[in-house]
């Protein structure tokens, strides 16, 4: 087991020798979810804006974002919010959407958890920390032989898993062509939607009088 010491321990870098090391590909393969604003026609947002988890300006792919439920989803968009008791519009979310991205066979990823810490010389803290740590990590493992399509990791608000897709619009990975994506309807229809509310303990402020309470949902 872990010891206590009297300093923090700080996560590490991405090692020197990254490169050299072989990295154990893991099973993607399968359905993972995406919020979105309504006005955009698909999920796929290859986000280069060094704003989150693992892209930055200068890495060599862009990000998309994906978690393995709706309800983690949900977690990581709005989490912040939850965690500080903040009430949610209800005008910001009646305007989320929910996709499902299926990842092909094909996809060439690792976990960020589990056995791999060690391989690659890290720490959960690597990925879980500081933005411009875990954008370090991102951009290198980027950058190695491997090729990899993406990185499964452990969402910090959700603490499950949720995956980072490496790709582009403009100059597409072999495997872009391989994903689906579908959308599945409007966050507030969905049936589980009010129910996960209550568990988070979630309020709303501009509630309207009155609510449409279904609507037909691609996926129940």
């Amino acid at each position: 087991m872990a010891t206590s010491e009297p300093k923090r321990v700080i996560a590490p870098e991405p090692p020197a020798r990254l490169a050299d090391i072989a990295l154990p590909l893991a099973e993607v393969q399968g359905t993972w979810f995406r919020l979105s604003p309504r006005r955009y026609s698909s999920p796929l947002f290859w986000s280069r804006l060094g704003r989150y988890r693992f892209d930055s300006t200068a890495a060599r792919w862009g990000v998309c974002y994906a978690a393995r439920s709706i309800t983690s989803a949900f977690q990581e968009v709005f989490g912040n919010k939850i965690r500080h008791s903040t009430p949610l519009d209800w005008n910001e979310i009646q305007d989320i959407c929910v996709w499902s991205i299926s990842t092909p066979s094909s996809f060439r990823g690792i976990n960020l958890f589990g056995e791999t810490l060690s391989v690659i010389e890290a720490t959960v803290q690597c990925f879980v920390s500081s933005y411009p740590k875990s954008q370090r990590w991102g951009a290198a493992l980027m950058n190695h032989s491997a090729d990899l399509d993406g990185l499964v990791y452990i969402g910090r608000r959700c603490g499950k898993e949720c995956l980072a897709l490496f790709g582009d619009a403009d100059s597409s990975r072999p495997y872009q062509s391989e994903l689906r994506a579908a959308l599945l309807g409007e966050l507030q229809f969905w049936d589980e939607f009010w129910p996960m509310l209550d568990r988070l303990g979630v309020r709303i402020t501009s509630m309207p009088k009155e609510r449409e309470r279904s609507r037909e949902w691609t996926l129940a």
